[in-house]
Parts: C-alpha cells; structure tokens; sequence
C-alpha cells in the first residue's frame, strides 16, 4: 500500500520538473524574440506578448521549490530570471521607494505623449465633449514638450481654431503636424506637435505603410539642444469586431468557442504587424544613431517592452518608465492590462529622470504618458 503513494509523489515531482522546464525555456525563448527580427524569424514575436507571464511564472516556480526538500531545484528558475534579467528591468517598474518631482524649475523639461485617439473621434457613442476634456488633461499637465499622435484635423480647416487655442493656452512657441492617414474623405490624420522651446531641422521620414518618423531639433535651457524624436508605429491592424472578440475571451465568455480560423487571422495579423514594425524600428534606429545632438524619442510604439521593436529602438537609450516608473505601467487602456506600447526615451547625459506617470483617461483607448527631465550640464560634442 505504500508504494502506491510513493509512485504519485514521483509522478508529481517527475510533472513539476517537466513543468519548471518548459517555463524556463519559455523565458529564454522571450529574450531571444527581444534580439531577433520578426522578418527572419515567424512566430518567434508571439513570445514578446508573453513576457511578463512567463517572468512571474518562473518566479513562481523558484518560490516554490525554496518550500520544499528540494531547494536547489529554484535553481532552475532563479537562473533563468537572472539570465533574462534585462527583461525583469523593462517590464515592471521598480521604484517603490522612489521620489516623484514634478516641480517645475529653469533647468527642467516636461514632455507628455498621448495617442489621442482622433481627438475622441473613433469613440462610441462620440462625444462632443471629449475634445474640451482632453484639452483640460493637456492644461493640466503643463508639458512644456507635447506629443499627439491621431490627432484629427479637417480638410476645410475648420478645426484649425482648436489647434491655435491649444497653442495659446498652453503658451506653446512652436506647433507642427504631420499627416499619416485619413479618416473618409473629410478628415486627417496625423503626429501634432507642440513646444514652448523654439524647433529647427523639421524632418519627416517616410518610413512605409504611411508610417513617419518625426524629427525636430529643440533648444533647451543652459544651452542645451536636443535632437526629438516623434513616431506612431504600424499597429497590429485589429478591426472593432476583432477587439470585441478578445474582450469576450479575455472574460470568460461561455458563447465565445475555440475557433482554428479566427485564432489564425489573428496570427497572421500579429506577424505581418511585427515584420513591418520590425523594419520600421531598423530604419528608426539607423537615423537616430546618426544623430549629432543628445536625443529624445518618443509616441506610440504599438509594440511591448522586451519585443524586438523596442529593443532596436531604445539602443543605448533610457526609459523614463523604468527609470521612475512602478508596476507594469499599462498605456493601451483595452484588451490586456500587460499593455505598455506608449514610451518616452532619452539620452542620459543630457537629461535625469525626475518624475514619471500614466493614468487612464476615457477620452482615448491611450493613457497619456508623461516625464519629467533635470536639464544635465552640456557635454562636449565629439
């Protein structure tokens, strides 16, 4: 009778192994999508979109293990994280005990990006007021650098007024858009750009797909100027229907069944998505490292932090949420609460990290993201 037992204990020690080792290697598959381009390697990129579950699992797995005989099985896991610890640092926040200053001074800048969503205009049902709302939001933060992609204009210029009144009240000098889309026949879209600092070296690069990356150099206090980047990557293409098809899987709806066809639309879209993205973020990457000044990147990455596309992109760069920010930090406010796609990168021998934030707002399926910068003492220029 008592080998019974015995054989099950095996059997389940035989199955937490096995386990631990599949989640192990689901972790080293993650950081091989990181460096890996989506356009040499399909299917990979699915990995990236699984990164903070595969981190927290095989945290699991090394707890786990320390509470049983077997100590030195966390071993497994403990290694893992350690080897991926690169990807621990841009998925969550750790700054617990870290101080926020947001006080504004002569040697700081403020910058906020927020995907604005048209403007409200893609919002059901439309409401009129979201514009006068995400006008306040924008008052309110006081950015003295301000992003908004899917800002929404109309071709008869009827809606030039809003634009110059956020200019005015918000004491912004310079003010730029750039056009990447349309909405039907009567309405544009686009990257709006604001600054209290004077811009020169205005430069849109057409990166494909109607895809632009912004470029604007931005004379800040002490003598400091800044070469600024601003970009909306190519999105992963999903229609209303297919986002309502997430959200009912994603809540456990009983009507909503495994359906082969469906889960290989969306596959297919995912990976043309990140292919594309994948050769935006090279392209991105060449210009930004030719750059002579200190730089600043930011906007809609449409893509997670530990993908490929983030990767290319932050370089030698820092991350303003990870530099001050806590916990996930999501910004795409639907679908996944893992969603971080929205970020601000900078040049750390210009600019220290003060003060990070990211709230959820109604007026946009995008949180605004929002730093704040010490202005560093002027290097020299090799």
């Amino acid at each position: 009778m008592q080998k019974k037992p015995r054989i099950l204990r095996r059997l389940a020690k035989r199955a937490l192994v096995s386990a631990n080792v599949v989640v192990v290697a689901w972790l080293l598959l993650c950081l091989a999508a990181s460096y890996t381009s989506p356009r040499e390697v399909k299917y990979l990129a699915l990995c990236s979109l699984t990164i903070p579950f595969a981190l927290l699992f095989n945290a699991g797995f090394a707890v786990f293990w320390l509470f049983t005989t077997r100590r030195l099985f966390s071993l497994f896991s403990i290694g893992a994280l350690l080897a991926c610890y690169q990807l621990v640092l841009v998925v969550f926040g750790w700054n617990l005990a870290g101080r926020n200053d947001w006080k504004p001074a002569e040697d700081r800048v403020k910058v906020m990006s927020w995907n604005v969503h048209g403007l409200g205009l893609f919002n059901k049902p439309l409401n009129k007021e979201d514009k006068k709302n995400i006008a306040r939001v924008i008052k309110d933060e006081d950015a003295d650098i301000l992003c908004l992609p899917e800002y929404s204009l109309m071709r008869d210029g009827s809606t030039e007024k809003y634009t110059l009144q956020l200019a005015k009240e918000n004491g912004y000098k310079a003010y730029k858009f750039n056009t990447d889309n349309t909405y039907g026949y009567h309405v544009i879209l686009g990257t709006q750009l604001f600054s209290r600092y004077p811009l020169s070296n205005y430069t849109s690069y057409d990166l494909g797909n109607m895809i632009y990356l912004v470029q604007a150099d931005v004379q800040l206090p002490r003598n400091k100027t800044m070469r600024m980047f601003f970009i909306h990557l190519y999105s992963f293409g999903l229609s209303d229907n297919d986002r309502n098809y997430i959200e009912q899987v994603r809540n456990n709806n009983t009507e909503i069944k495994s359906d082969l066809g469906v889960s290989r639309t969306f596959i297919g879209k995912f990976n043309r998505s990140w292919a594309i993205r994948a050769g935006q973020a090279d392209s991105i990457a060449a210009i930004v490292s030719k750059s002579p000044y200190p730089v600043l990147l930011c906007g809609d990455f449409n893509d997670l932090p530990g993908s490929y596309t983030y990767t290319k992109i932050r370089g030698n760069l820092n991350d303003a949420f990870c530099d001050k920010g806590v916990g996930i930090g999501r910004t795409y406010n639907q679908i996944f609460p893992t969603l971080r796609i929205d970020n601000i990168l900078y040049d750390s021998r210009a600019l220290e990290a003060l003060a990070y934030r990211s709230y959820y707002t109604h007026m946009s399926d995008h949180n605004p993201v929002i730093a704040n910068f010490r202005i560093l003492e002027p290097v020299e220029q090799e």
